[in-house]
């Protein structure tokens, strides 16, 4: 017995099949990015806190406002290249609260290629911690 009718040699059924995995790769990679976008602005909201916290205990123990802003620099971990802590996000008022914005960078397969997406593609949270 034969798997096809004579003269049939499935045709329809690879180009259908292409078809499908075609779709099924864009759908895949634009929920990739749609996905990095989502954990970036997770991650860098908990990163301005953590800033904030870690910026706010080194004034409590007498650091002076550069080693606030060291400490928060390295609780974000800035070498990972992603990340940033502008100083001209970083404020400390009078009452010794701490100010601070966080700038991501989003890693994506191709969004970041799209021309204007710079934009959109970075992410940033402000988080503000006052000292005991």
């Amino acid at each position: 017995m034969r798997p096809f009718p004579a003269g049939d040699t499935g045709d329809i059924v690879v180009g259908w099949l292409t078809k499908l995995v075609a779709v099924f790769a864009v759908v895949g990679v634009l929920v990739f990015d749609g996905a990095s976008l989502g954990v970036a602005e997770l991650g860098v909201t908990d990163q301005a806190a953590a800033a904030s916290r870690a910026a706010s205990a080194e004034l409590v123990t007498g650091g002076t406002p550069q080693d606030a802003y060291d400490a928060a620099r390295a609780s974000i971990d800035v070498g990972s290249g992603h990340v940033d802590l502008p100083v001209a996000g970083f404020v400390i008022a009078a009452d010794r609260t701490v100010t601070l914005t966080v700038q991501r960078s989003v890693p994506t397969l191709v969004l970041h290629r799209v021309p204007g997406s710079d934009s959109w593609l970075t992410v940033s949270a402000t988080s503000t911690h006052r000292t005991g």
